[in-house]
């Protein structure tokens, strides 16, 4: 007499759920249970990634050569996944300079490039497998390696530091004023004047090249104090935060002059062996000022000292003469604007 076959029954499942074979052909009843399809993003350690809370921070990277980055975002499949999974990002992003690997057949893919700007990005990459999906929020931080970038004052022609804060070229009343702040990259950037005031007439592009910032403008007004004192605030080509106090002084464009202390052209004599010393001062023009000899010659062992930075005097012939004698010379002056004017001395050296 022949047994009846034993039929498999089969469990219908709502979709995700695991599915049970119960029992088949002649053999005693069984049970396999088979785990849903699904795609997980993960966070594993072994690449210097961590999980912090619900956000997975991948590896640093870094802004100066050499700055290959590559970093790997982890996919787990199970069940009846597919072979493809492919990514994208789907909210943030990532930072400048790097990608996301669009599509993968294994374990995952990648973020690489170049980083380009420092800071610390924050973003969602999204996995899909057919009908599949899995998300995950990521964080990478681009550091500077090497001198970050600052806004430099001596870099630009006739400008000093005082106290931390930027001395500039004077301004000349109805003049445009050529003056510009250059930073220690020179590459590009952003600022903004975020304490004081620019001279009226006068404005600083909120975005800056290699050349620095540069200013546009003519000076309308001079103010009852005429130095105005601004900072200026923003950030350099690689994100670091540029900051620098300065200072520009409005002339009213008066006629440029040599001043002494007395009147006359002739000096106070001298002696050999004996330590001299002369101020010269200055009115008008638009500094800063530049001396010089053109004409004639000074003393020997006197030589024309000339001050950085403003002080009780402008400029001073100082030193100790070596030979006796009556000296003519020509001083000239000039200013920033490119305005000039002499004028002769005698000084009289005693044995």
């Amino acid at each position: 007499m022949r047994r009846p076959s034993r039929a498999a029954l089969v469990c219908a499942t709502a979709a995700g759920a695991a599915a049970t074979l119960l029992g088949a052909g002649a053999g005693p009843a069984s049970a396999t249970t088979y785990p849903p399809p699904r795609i997980t993003l993960q966070c594993p350690t072994a690449d210097g990634e961590a999980l912090h809370g619900t956000v997975c921070g991948l590896p640093s990277g870094m802004t100066t050569a050499p700055n290959s980055y590559a970093a790997t975002v982890a996919v787990a499949k199970a069940g009846a996944a597919g072979a493809t999974v492919t990514f994208a990002v789907t909210a943030g992003s990532l930072p400048p300079g790097l990608t996301l690997g669009a599509q993968t057949t294994g374990s995952g893919t990648a973020v690489t490039g170049n980083p380009t700007k420092a800071g610390t990005y924050d973003f969602t990459v999204k996995a899909t497998d057919g009908g599949l999906t899995s998300t995950l929020a990521y964080q990478i931080t681009v550091t500077v390696q090497g001198p970050p970038d600052q806004l430099q004052c001596t870099a630009a022609a006739g400008s000093f530091l005082i106290d931390g804060a930027c001395v500039l070229p004077d301004a000349v009343l109805g003049q445009a004023y050529p003056g510009r702040l250059p930073t220690s990259h020179q590459a590009g950037g952003t600022l903004a004047v975020v304490a004081g005031s620019l001279p009226p007439g006068l404005s600083l592009p909120a975005a800056f090249g290699s050349a620095g910032a540069v200013f546009d403008g003519t000076p309308t007004a001079q103010g009852i104090e005429p130095t105005y004192s601004f900072t200026v605030q923003g950030t350099g080509d690689q994100g670091q935060p540029l900051y620098q106090a300065y200072q520009i002084t409005v002339d009213q464009n008066l006629p440029l002059a040599i001043v002494l202390p007395s009147s006359g052209s002739t000096l106070t004599s001298g002696t050999v062996g004996q330590t001299f010393g002369q101020n010269f001062f200055l009115s008008g023009g638009a500094g800063p000022y530049s001396w010089s000899v053109v004409a004639g010659a000074l003393p020997p062992g006197l030589t024309l000292r000339t001050f950085a930075a403003p002080t009780d005097a402008d400029d001073e012939l100082a030193g100790t003469p070596t030979a006796a004698g009556t000296y003519t010379f020509t001083m000239q002056l000039a200013d920033y604007a490119g305005r000039q004017t002499t004028q002769q001395f005698t000084l009289s050296i005693e044995p």
